[in-house]
């Protein structure tokens, strides 16, 4: 047993390749030596802008007390949330059915077969109020695992059934002129009153709840909570006013204190819904931070030569070297000093402070306009005197389209050719280098002198697929959804019909690979058939929508037994399946 990570690409595993923990990947190699040893399974997931995953692996996983339970007692695999989003799907339910929150890192055990018999997220090095040693937790998993398998088994048995029982599909059970009225009621229960966004605690955008209600603006009790929700995005802590952009969530109730990690897939997101909510209202403060955001994106360290990396890490160095959470963002006194005196007496009237994170004191256009110069040079100075947070090197095809999407919802707002161009050209270099005849990898290792190196020595030679060892070789529903979302949108602006001819090649590779008896699945091995929504559209809500909103285009019909399906799910768990709900109201479902 050796720490087989260095042997790998993604940047979170290459971080954790000096561990004292003997990690593998994971493979079916790996589950094949589980087998042999007869051990299970440790899998920790995570990913490279995390702030919790740093912290976990500075405590336990460099720790050589805690790596030598963990190398004799079990199999410990290191997985990229990203490469395999299917299977951290698969056991955030796991997790989440057993009446705790999931997140990151996941901390799951498994039998030698892949069954989870227990979860958590973060464990601590020592024991706190809140959460167990995690020394304490693999010593009592081990002792279980070997000495008391029958509780393994039962949970196991526990599980089935529910899985079984909780995907058991059954007729509506709403009646059909009262489901408005109860998807209503449902919603406006987990709306916070008195600081808008979703329930009462830490805030995040959920951006698919979000359309779900801009699809119904013309309730003015959706309209209200969206304007005064998109107000907070727009003007709180959870938008980097200074350099532009979203971070992925607030840890307050107030909007106030940002998680400083940032998505490409959340600035995508956000941005787009910003640009309808323009639509619907023309208010210009949510078209100037879509933009900015956007901009920030095109113009940062999140650009490759091969499309946009995934994430932004919440850490950076301070000035002692150390990684510490928003420290590149939390401005100070000094910063201030680059502002002239007309400047500095503006500033506190239309913007403040809290914890060093700058927010707007007033929820209009002109405000925001105004500061912007006022920010460039705070920005300038920033990055004139610290280190930015470190992007990841993956390129991920499914949340590139999601920005390509993004890109065209800037065109036709404001129908500056330029964004156009730039999605042009972002789809054409993912349909190069990641797609091929409907089908869609899950995206590609930026690893520039490999490539370069590479590159040179196949120049001239009939070779013309070194690339291919960059690629993530891995294939899932939500990738193949959102470039089917980015196809149909191209259409929808240019009507012309080779976009049409791959959005019917992308429908019959889902249809052939994830469609199975009127189920869609996330993976192709037609394991993973989760259908809530979380930070991102559930793809199979999202399939629905998009091909119901296109059948006369298409001419397709989609599956009964799917919107029977999907009419199940929306009336059990509708908070959790917005987009679902999406697609049957264009059924009139």
């Amino acid at each position: 047993m050796e720490n087989k990570l260095k042997y790998e690409k993604s940047l979170y595993l290459l971080r954790h390749a000096e561990n004292p923990v003997f990690w593998q990947p994971w493979s079916e190699d790996t589950i094949d030596l589980a087998k042999k040893e007869n051990k299970p399974i440790f899998l920790s997931i995570g990913y490279s802008s995390c702030h919790w995953c740093r912290v976990m692996e500075k405590e336990s996983f460099e720790d050589e007390s805690t790596a030598k339970i963990l190398n004799e007692k079990f199999i410990p695999v290191k997985m990229d949330k990203d490469e395999f989003p299917d299977v951290d799907k698969e056991y955030q339910f796991y997790i989440q059915s057993t009446g705790e929150d999931g997140g990151w890192p996941l901390s799951v055990f498994l039998t030698p077969n892949k069954d989870p018999f227990y979860a958590g997220t973060y464990f601590p090095k020592e024991k706190n109020n809140a959460r167990p040693a995690f020394k304490d937790v693999l010593n009592n998993i081990s002792e279980i695992y070997n000495n008391k398998y029958e509780e393994v088994e039962k949970v196991i048995n526990t599980r089935n059934e529910f899985i079984s029982s909780f995907y058991n599909t059954s007729a509506p059970l709403i009646p059909e002129d009262k489901i408005s009225e109860y998807r209503k009621k449902e919603f406006v229960k987990i709306f916070d009153p008195l600081f808008f966004g979703f329930r009462e605690g830490a805030k995040f955008p959920y951006i698919s709840s979000m359309n779900y209600l801009l699809n119904n603006f013309s309730d003015e009790e959706f309209a209200n909570f969206i304007t005064n929700t998109a107000d907070k995005i727009c003007t709180m802590g959870i938008c980097d006013h200074i350099f532009g952009g979203f971070f992925r969530y607030t840890v307050d109730r107030m909007w106030q204190m940002p998680h400083f990690e940032k998505m490409l897939s959340d600035n995508a997101l956000i941005a787009s819904f910003l640009l309808n909510l323009y639509e619907n209202t023309h208010n210009r403060l949510y078209l100037f931070t879509a933009q900015k955001a956007i901009d920030f994106i095109l113009y940062n360290n999140m650009r490759s030569d091969y499309g946009f990396l995934d994430s932004l890490d919440a850490d950076s160095q301070n000035s002692n070297g150390d990684y510490e959470e928003g420290y590149f963002y939390k401005v100070t006194d000094r910063d201030f000093t680059v502002l002239n005196e007309k400047e500095l007496k503006n500033f506190p009237n239309d913007a403040g402070v809290h914890n060093g994170v700058i927010y707007l004191k007033h929820n209009e256009y002109i405000k925001a306009a105004a500061l912007d110069i006022s920010i460039k040079k705070i920005a300038e100075r920033v990055n004139s005197v610290k280190t930015a947070p470190q992007a990841d090197n993956k390129v991920i095809s499914g949340h590139n389209f999601l920005f390509c999407t993004a890109l065209l919802n800037l065109y036709s707002a404001t129908q500056e050719e330029y964004y156009f161009e730039q999605a042009l050209a972002l789809f054409h270099k993912l349909t190069h280098l990641l797609t091929y005849k409907g089908k869609v990898y899950r995206g590609m290792y930026i690893l520039e002198d490999e490539i370069n190196k590479s590159i040179k020595a196949n120049a001239g030679s009939e070779d013309n697929n070194f690339k291919d060892k960059f690629i993530i070789n891995h294939r899932v529903l939500s990738d193949h959804v959102y470039y089917l979302e980015t196809i149909l949108k191209f259409y929808e602006l240019t009507h012309e019909d080779e976009f049409l001819l791959n959005a019917k090649a992308v429908i019959k590779e889902i249809e052939k690979e994830f469609l199975e008896d009127g189920i869609l699945y996330l993976d192709i091995n037609k394991r993973v058939r989760d259908s809530f929504d979380d930070d991102k559209p559930n793809p199979i809500g999202l399939y629905l929508y998009l091909t119901i909103k296109h059948s006369y285009e298409l001419n397709i019909k989609v599956d009964e037994r799917l919107l029977l399906f999907a009419q199940d799910r929306a009336a059990r768990f509708p908070t959790g399946h917005a987009t679902m709900i999406r697609a049957l109201e264009l059924l009139g479902r």
